[in-house]
């Protein structure tokens, strides 16, 4: 039986209708949620699922209790051997649900490391999320790095900087870039969660060819701004190492992925003495 792993930034206390459209299919579809017990978007989801009345719910939490379970549905007890309160103590709980489910339905603020991390580990364990921007109201499929990449995109310069600090993001891409992720975008088709997203969306994922064009470009987007990063580089010491002007640096730390085309990003890694190569191969 297919089980979904739902969560969201805490900051996200209201569900935008598309995000309960797609929890009532998942409760219509018969699967099995697993969902945390924290406030906001946590304590929305699961207050979603009571009123579609799904019975096939089960709540994590770390520690002997939930601090929130709407519908005293069956529970799940991590332990962990963090200090009680802090950021790894209630991680362990995510990276439990991230092992025990298959997908990944998500809704971000576009800042929160905790809804960043849980799609980042469900790559890691090879495993697609569906992420609801709420910025952009839409929805977003992640499968690979590229991804993943285009999903940062969507971060501002600051919100990155703070995840830098607090979960050494550009670590954790590194890790999932050396484990080479390849997902079979076939696998879409055993879940409608993922399904329906990828055959009704009205948005760029409709057009295969710019999507495609989008992830190559926000990787090397993505790889530049870690570059930058890693060589503790200023704006201005970044635009003479890549040959361009200030404000173009302060474009690619700002993910202006539009503003970008792939001739220029390669451009820029070359007179950095970066490599770029490329892998063509057909699709399915």
């Amino acid at each position: 039986m297919t089980t979904v792993f739902i969560a969201g930034s805490i900051s996200i206390s209201r569900l935008h209708e598309k995000v309960q459209e797609r929890i009532h299919k998942v409760v219509s579809s018969d699967f099995n949620v697993v969902v945390g017990d924290a406030d906001g978007a946590d304590t929305s989801i699961q207050e979603c699922l009571y009123n579609f009345q799904a019975n096939k719910v089960t709540v994590y939490c770390t520690g002997d209790a939930p601090r929130n379970n709407v519908a005293d549905w069956p529970v799940h007890k991590v332990h962990s051997k963090a200090k009680a309160g802090s950021r790894a103590y209630f991680t362990a709980k995510d990276l439990e649900m991230a092992r025990s489910s298959d997908y990944g339905l998500m809704i971000w603020d576009c800042k929160s490391t905790g809804t960043l991390s849980n799609v980042i580990e469900l790559l890691r364990e090879k495993k697609k999320s569906l992420v609801f921007v709420n910025k952009n109201k839409d929805f977003v499929t992640i499968s690979d790095k590229s991804g993943l990449d285009h999903l940062l995109t969507f971060m501002s310069a600051h919100a990155r900087a703070k995840a830098e600090g607090k979960i050494n993001l550009s670590e954790k891409i590194s890790s999932l870039s050396q484990e080479q992720l390849s997902l079979d975008v076939a696998d879409a088709e055993t879940s409608p969660v993922i399904k329906t997203e990828l055959e009704d969306q009205d948005t760029i994922e409709k057009n295969s060819a710019y999507n495609e064009s989008i992830k190559l470009r926000a990787a090397l987007m993505s790889a530049l701004k870690e570059h930058i990063t890693r060589t503790h580089l200023s704006q201005s010491q970044a635009a003479k190492v890549f040959g361009v002007t200030q404000p173009r640096i302060s474009d690619l730390t700002r993910g202006k992925v539009d503003l970008f085309g792939l001739d220029a990003l390669v451009n820029m890694a070359a007179t950095a003495g970066l490599r770029v190569e490329m892998q063509i191969r057909e699709t399915a």
